[in-house]
């Protein structure tokens, strides 16, 4: 995911404001990219997501040849951090979905990233391009990206590096989220990293380990995740309490009802810019709405009469229509499970 780090990872900026009444995300089924939003990030940065350049949507769409990206890459100079950048958006597109399957074409970036690894370089054109490949292999489904991203998210040799430990991270969640437990051989080391990670000083660096958790599911990984539900930075409890409750866990219930509380300012009140705050603010209640309707239909079980009581108010707070409205199909769903 203070929502103003220094640590958080290289973005092509933007100063375009964004409505959040406008672009809440949809209401989706879960899938790698429903979890990507998911991830509670700083707004500043979800705004920047919003204004991803024109020129590089046209080449995804227009299903760039990754191979090209590739031979870019590996000249290994002041520009190959870009070209593992570009490759990354190519990826995401779903028209190049079959590239995801493609072992030949993650080897080659596996090397890439291990060559620059081995270097030992921290200048910043290497160190963004250690980044920019970690986001990259996050989008393959082939299990010879793990041990690389494994590396990489374990190994921080000076301050500069901890940006590619969080974007190592964040990846190995997109695989994991990807790719189902019964066909991954995760090496141990994996999930060893991710809980180092989450016990790391920075919030920022927990917050993005409470996402790898969950998308890694375990035992071991969800007893990680209930102890992080009391980490004293929201953003860190928050995406803990989101994916314990994709997982159908109502442990996740108190923090839940925090999320959805239109009045709790605690999460955005290191946001400069009015803007930013209530951009964020409103992440939290989709996302927290999001999980809540996923642990009803994960749980019926569960006593979910605070949570009910939670999102019956929210109904009634003058927050954005769609907010409302998304509000009003959960309680929908809440009170059908009861």
């Amino acid at each position: 995911m203070s929502t103003t780090e220094t640590n958080e990872l290289p973005q092509a900026q933007s100063t375009a404001i964004v409505s959040p009444d406008d672009q809440l995300p949809p209401v989706a089924a879960p899938s790698a990219g429903f979890i990507v939003q998911l991830f509670v990030i700083p707004a500043l940065i979800v705004a920047i997501i919003f204004g991803i350049g024109w020129g590089i949507k046209w080449l995804a769409d227009r299903g760039a040849d990754p191979k090209a990206y590739v031979a870019a890459l590996k000249r290994d100079n002041d520009g190959s951090w870009q070209a593992a950048h570009d490759l990354a958006d190519v990826l995401r597109n779903q028209s190049n979905d079959h590239f995801k399957d493609d072992p030949a074409l993650a080897a080659d970036l596996v090397d890439a990233l291990q060559t620059n690894i081995d270097s030992g370089r921290l200048d910043e054109h290497a160190v963004e391009l250690r980044i920019y490949l970690c986001n990259a292999l996050g989008e393959f489904r082939v299990p010879g990206v793990v041990d690389v991203l494994v590396m990489a998210a374990s190994l921080e040799r000076d301050a500069r590096e901890a940006n590619v430990r969080m974007a190592a991270v964040k990846a190995l969640a997109v695989y994991m989220s990807q790719v189902p437990p019964a066909l991954r051989a995760d090496p141990p080391e994996l999930l060893a990293a991710i809980v180092e990670s989450s016990r790391d000083e920075r919030p920022l660096m927990r917050s993005t380990a409470a996402f790898a958790l969950g998308a890694h599911a375990g035992p071991e990984a969800t007893r990680r995740l209930v102890a992080m539900l009391n980490d004293s930075y929201p953003d860190v409890r928050y995406n803990a309490a989101t994916m314990l409750a994709m997982q159908g866990d109502d442990r996740a219930a108190v923090t839940l009802v925090e999320m959805l509380d239109p009045t709790e300012m605690v999460a955005v009140k290191t946001e400069e810019q009015p803007a930013s705050r209530d951009f964020k603010r409103q992440l939290i209640l989709v996302n927290a709405l999001r999980a809540t309707k996923e642990l009803a239909a994960k749980n019926p079980s569960a006593d979910l009469s605070a949570l009910g009581a939670a999102v019956e108010k929210l109904t009634r707070t003058d927050s954005p229509t769609r907010i409302r409205t998304e509000a009003n199909a959960v309680l929908i769903e809440i009170k059908h499970q009861e």
